[in-house]
């Protein structure tokens, strides 16, 4: 399989399905536009608290619901990365990796194409999420070391979260033989369930929710690497045809 097959996936699986495209795009400019709130209307109140006060526990808003956003943001990275599952599913069953298999290639090499698909579908999406967080945040005047902290989580865990939800979707999915995204709910779950801590972060631990996202990032990226070095042992061959 040649390198561009990576590219040559990508695009079939946005021909196979828009619609995760569409919802991931959406869920994006949706977590942008509430990192932005702080310094766009910061004089708003939420439950009577303004945005920019410290509550009990030295909760700030205005620095817990950018990081939160942060979440959301690789949340949207995973819904956009979805039909390249899809696709892996509906290959499955017409015995496209059975062709694969048949040129000599294993499982890790098949699993690599496909990982490479999502995340290119999903560095597309993280990148256009960093970009629209700087532009809101030179055009709101945010503040500057706090979008970069955001737009770095953004990065660090969208791409390990991606990557492992993936791989694990494509191992479960060589399982059984089930319709075309029969099982792309459990990838959708796996990777929600592994970002949790930096949906709560923010608002239990304010002031280590940094440093929690970012263990959360390495630990999920070790996963990664761990889970495709093992790809060839975890799922034999067979497993692979219709």
């Amino acid at each position: 399989m040649n390198s561009g097959q990576g590219v040559l996936i990508a695009k079939r699986s946005i021909s196979l399905s828009k619609t995760f495209l569409v919802v991931g795009a959406v869920l994006a400019l949706l977590s942008v536009l509430i990192a932005s709130l702080p310094s766009m209307v910061n004089n708003l109140a939420l439950s009577g608290v303004p945005l920019n006060a410290t509550g009990r526990g030295g909760l700030d808003l205005g620095t817990a619901l950018p990081l939160m956003s942060a979440a959301l943001q690789v949340f949207a990275a995973i819904i956009f990365a979805t039909p390249v599952l899809l696709l892996y599913v509906y290959d499955k069953n017409n015995g496209v990796l059975e062709y694969f298999l048949s040129l000599g290639m294993n499982q890790r090499d098949v699993y690599r194409q496909y990982l490479k698909a999502a995340l290119m579908l999903a560095s597309g999406i993280v990148a256009l999420e960093v970009a629209i967080n700087l532009v809101v945040g030179l055009v709101g005047r945010a503040n500057g070391p706090l979008l970069l902290e955001t737009s770095g989580l953004v990065v660090a865990l969208a791409i390990p979260a991606v990557a492992f939800g993936s791989l694990v979707m494509m191992s479960f999915s060589s399982l059984q033989k089930q319709r075309v995204g029969a099982n792309q709910p459990l990838g959708m779950a796996i990777g929600i369930f592994m970002i949790m801590p930096a949906y709560i972060a923010p608002f239990a631990f304010p002031a280590l929710a940094l440093v929690i996202d970012l263990g959360l990032a390495l630990i999920i990226a070790g996963l990664s690497l761990v889970t495709y070095l093992l790809s060839s042992r975890l799922i034999s061959r067979e497993k692979l045809l219709p």
